[in-house]
């Protein structure tokens, strides 16, 4: 870019100069020619009507204006070059030009303005500079914030509409055909066993499923739906103007069988797919967006029952990943994923889960506040398994509910006792609650009866929650939320800043703090970005009047910078590892006999070095 002109330095300048002076004309030119040589060519036109022609058959980057052409004068013309070329920048170089019809000019869209008597010719070039440059910055403000509303109202990942923008449509949609008379459909996606893909095989390759998921789903619709998602693996159809639930129902179909396609992950290896899919029909199931969400959200988790229960899957049913010559695998998916189940309650009825605590710390303190309470399952032939193995297919069997309420009682008889042995303090203890069990009718009831059968005061309790399961029936999960609260319990919102909680949801559910998602954590050194996100939860959190912790704490480093940006109390490896309840019971006891200036590493919890106060 040459600063002084403000033209592009390696390219041509095409500029239209519109005079029907034949010596002003050959005038403005030289100086054009004089002042940037090659780097400009010059077209001219004696008429607006010329020009116009000019403009609509070849692209100009700037227009110079005589206003008294053979065939307009004044304002008009400009109006009419405007008109021809609406983003172009345009000078206007006249030789009558007062300040009144220079201002009127500028309001018409004109991008400068010069008097052929006030300003030597060579001055054109510069100003024609300023025009071009000014012209790009608008531009580049146009699409910043063109960007920023697809940003504000689309799933970054697959580029569908978002909730906010969906629920927009949906309203729409609704009040049309209230107006007219006409039928809206609604279909609720849910992606059987999607967790397990993330789980096993990855977040890439998860994300690369949902994008082929969501391009099917827009290949089955027509241009008047519309398709979104919602969060995870939830997606949602909209079908404006349908005429019965058979129209409904044949876009479902239609859905199921192109989800059956094997989706390709890489050259070697595929992917089978099937999901669940709940419909809604109104003004039969509900005139409001939330109604109708709800009738399609029920529908479907129905449909996954009756499926499981009846056993209606077919071959395919679930997720499965297979080599392309494995293809003969596909058919006994099924029945792996029956004996799956199986396994799964004989190892809740057989006593097969344990329960770990992970502390949470302090940092400044260097003392032990808190314990997460985290799942294994110590299986007889595969050893000691991570939730990510099996958790998704206890959500989708429901298991997780009697699973979820015996890591309640285990964590509330395990601080009841680490109270009674003096060796916690006022700790408390965390466990995570699944959207299953938040969707469960009178689950405040259960935890009520868990904390007065082990004898756990309700103050020791927390329970995390991810912003996601509060997605769908978010007003009963509300509810539910305020009965626990009700109890007296402590409530954290846990992944903090990778799901799709609003600020709504933080000022109006009744939690006490936030957990820092580990991804965040994780970068924080080495992306600038990660740093500005943390800090800015850390704020919002103080801010809110909540608590916040950093979960992911994997070194030294990590744990001074959180400290340095107000986040005392982390959790991570880099004090401790998950451990079976009588290992952190001994870490308590020898951390209750250790003065703080003496602990060292005991019980492998290091006290940072260094908080940069």
């Amino acid at each position: 870019m040459d600063h002084q002109t403000g033209v592009i330095a390696d390219g041509v300048l095409r500029v239209l100069l519109v005079d029907s002076d034949e010596h002003d004309g050959r005038r403005s030119e030289a100086a054009l020619r004089h002042r940037l040589g090659d780097r400009v060519h010059v077209t001219r036109a004696h008429s607006l009507a010329q020009s116009i022609r000019e403009l609509m058959e070849t692209a100009f980057d700037a227009v110079v204006v005589e206003l008294r052409v053979a065939d307009c004068s004044g304002i008009a013309t400009l109006a009419g070059v405007r008109g021809a070329a609406p983003t172009t920048p345009i000078v206007v170089y006249a030789r009558e030009l007062d300040d009144a019809t220079a201002i009127r000019a500028l309001r018409a869209g004109a991008h400068e303005c010069l008097a052929k008597g006030d300003m030597p010719a060579h001055a054109l070039a510069r100003t024609l500079g300023f025009a071009i440059e000014r012209q790009r910055r608008l531009a580049a403000l146009e699409a910043a914030r063109v960007e920023a509303a697809h940003r504000a109202t689309h799933d970054p990942l697959t580029g569908l509409a978002n909730r906010e923008l969906f629920l927009d449509q949906l309203d729409r949609a609704l009040a049309f055909g209230a107006r007219y008379n006409s039928k809206t459909g609604l279909l609720f996606v849910d992606l059987d066993g999607f967790k397990a893909i993330n789980d096993t095989m990855g977040h890439a390759k998860g994300d690369t499923l949902l994008k082929a998921v969501s391009a099917r789903l827009l290949e089955c619709v027509r241009r008047s739906d519309a398709v979104a998602r919602l969060g995870g693996d939830e997606f949602v159809v909209l079908l404006p103007d349908v005429t019965s639930r058979r129209d409904v129902s044949h876009v479902k179909d239609t859905i199921l069988e192109s989800l059956r396609a094997a989706v390709e992950l890489t050259a070697d290896e595929v992917l089978v797919v099937e999901a669940s899919i709940g419909s809604a029909m109104s003004p039969l199931d509900g005139t409001t967006a939330q109604d109708l969400l709800d009738a399609a959200d029920s529908d479907m988790y129905r449909e996954k029952y009756e499926r499981r229960r009846g056993r209606k899957l077919t071959p395919r049913a679930g997720v499965a990943a297979v080599g392309r010559d494995d293809e003969g695998a596909l058919e006994h998916a099924g029945s792996v994923s029956h004996r799956r189940e199986s396994r799964l309650r004989a190892a809740l009825a057989q006593g097969e889960f344990e329960v770990f605590y992970q502390p949470i710390l302090d940092v400044v303190a260097d003392r032990i506040v808190n314990a997460e309470a985290l799942l294994r399952w110590r299986d007889p032939d595969r050893g000691l398994l991570s939730p990510s193995s099996f958790m998704a297919l206890a959500e989708d069997t429901g298991l997780i509910v009697p699973i979820g309420e015996q890591v309640l009682r285990h964590a509330c008889a395990s601080i009841v006792v680490w109270r009674r042995d003096h060796v916690g303090g006022a700790m408390r203890v965390s466990v995570n609650l699944s959207a299953v069990q938040l969707r469960e009718r009178g689950f405040e009831q259960r935890v009520a009866a868990i904390l007065d059968e082990t004898g756990c005061p309700p103050d020791a309790l927390t329970l995390e929650v991810t912003e996601n399961s509060t997605m769908v029936d978010a007003e009963m999960i509300m509810e539910t939320l305020r009965a626990l609260k009700g109890l007296g319990l402590r409530l954290v919102v846990d992944d903090f800043g990778v799901g799709h909680a609003s600020l709504t949801f933080l000022r109006e559910a009744p939690v006490d703090g936030i957990k820092i998602d580990r991804r965040f954590v994780t970068q924080l050194l080495l992306d600038q970005r990660d740093q500005a996100i943390v800090s800015s939860m850390v704020r919002l959190a103080r801010g809110l009047g909540l608590d916040v912790v950093a979960e992911g704490v994997e070194n030294a480093e990590q744990s001074q910078r959180l400290a340095r940006l107000q986040c005392f109390e982390q959790q991570g490896r880099h004090f401790s590892d998950a451990l079976p309840a009588l290992a952190l019971s001994s870490m308590l006891a020898s951390r209750a006999r250790t003065p703080v200036s003496d602990a060292g590493d005991a019980g492998r919890i290091r006290r940072p070095e260094a908080l940069g106060a």
